[in-house]
């Protein structure tokens, strides 16, 4: 019995005294935590040491990405001094191991990691000789990181809430990454279900449209896909990889098809619209051009400024008719919209125009591309 319990207490002793001594060194990871690690900032951890005294120490990293076989792991040795340690990238030559050559393509050089939940860990073995294997306390820090680069890839067309007609659309997109030409894409297409956003669509309904591999920037909608059907609202995204690894995605986007009888129901050569009598009380389409009536009767000349100015407020620079010249009587003004850019197609635009007097018109239409009407 008391055989026992001497054994008891040495083992007590022991872990106890490992502990302790174990807290003598401490690895700092805040200054890593939540930021997207690159080769230049990997080592910007501390650690800090209440030792009276240098150490020798063995370095370990790992950085594992959640549900996923890649891993990068890194090693070094270096002594440790009393205090605060900062690891001077230049002056330790870390031992990298990677767990694929893409893997190390991205991070090396393009200084990237692949879009995912990952876990960055660093480990210290103090007063480490690598000729004598001595057991002792090894002390490790983690932080948990998601990396998701939304901004890679910007969606062009069809744009946000479009409503269109062409039952086999041109979706188009660019990317801001400047090896962008080393890049394959994937685009999906699925249907928007009652109460769903654009995310929860494409993220839990399978979709109707899935391309993998694809070298340039737009595709058409196929015919071998599920047809899309009128009215019924889509979401579609586009994903950028590099040799199989996924880097990031778009913000998912949302189209509808809507009826051809709106189409058929723009005229392709309006009529004139009165400057001074327009209200707005029904909707006014540009089928490439506006048409614009001024009956001028109470001056002999009158000079009207005009600025176009999108849906979101931004004015459009007209290059083509800044201004138009009117004289007394009926005076009429068509406006060519085609050689203006970029205007949308279906979209609202407001047309304001100032006279000389200081008097303001306010007219309200929907751009429609000829090229686009049936």
């Amino acid at each position: 019995m008391k055989k026992y319990m001497r054994f008891l207490l040495a083992g007590f002793l022991a872990l106890f005294g490992l502990n302790g001594y174990a807290q003598d060194i401490i690895v700092n990871m805040a200054p890593v935590d939540g930021i997207e690690l690159t080769p230049d900032n990997l080592l910007s951890f501390q650690v800090q040491s209440t030792r009276q005294q240098r150490c020798h120490a063995l370095i370990k990293g790992t950085i594992q990405f959640r549900k996923s076989d890649m891993r990068i792991g890194y090693r070094f040795e270096c002594d440790l001094l009393p205090g605060v340690n900062m690891i001077p990238a230049n002056a330790v030559r870390p031992q990298f191991e990677y767990s694929s050559q893409a893997l190390r393509e991205l991070f090396e050089q393009y200084r990237k990691l692949p879009q995912g939940i990952y876990e960055y860990c660093v480990s210290v073995k103090p007063d480490y000789n690598m000729n004598e294997n001595i057991p002792g306390p090894v002390i490790d820090e983690c932080v948990y990181h998601k990396s998701e680069d939304i901004f890679l890839i910007n969606l062009i067309d069809p744009e946000n809430d479009a409503k269109i007609y062409e039952y086999n659309p041109m979706l188009s997109w660019s990317v801001n990454h400047p090896f962008a030409a080393a890049l394959t894409y994937r685009i999906r297409v699925a249907e928007i279900k009652q109460g769903q956003n654009t995310i929860a669509a494409i993220t839990r309904n399978n979709p109707i449209y899935d391309e993998r591999n694809l070298m340039q920037m737009s595709a058409i909608y196929p015919v071998y896909a599920k047809p899309l059907q009128k009215n019924q609202p889509y979401a579609w995204t586009v994903d950028a990889y590099y040799k199989g690894i996924l880097l990031g995605g778009a913000e998912p986007w949302k189209f509808t098809i809507i009826e051809d009888s709106l189409y058929k129901a723009i005229p392709r050569d309006p009529s004139f619209v009165d400057i001074r009598r327009e209200q707005g009380y029904y909707d006014l389409y540009a089928p490439g051009l506006l048409k614009l009536k001024y009956d001028l009767d109470d001056l002999k000349t009158d000079s009207l400024s005009l600025k176009l100015i999108d849906k979101g407020g931004s004015e459009i620079r007209l290059k083509a008719f800044p201004s138009l010249k009117a004289v007394y009587g009926d005076n009429r003004f068509i406006l060519d919209f085609k050689e203006e850019q970029p205007l949308k197609h279906l979209q609202p635009y407001t047309l304001l125009i100032l006279s000389e007097t200081g008097r303001t018109y306010r007219i309200l239409f929907k751009y429609a591309n000829p090229e686009l009407l049936k």
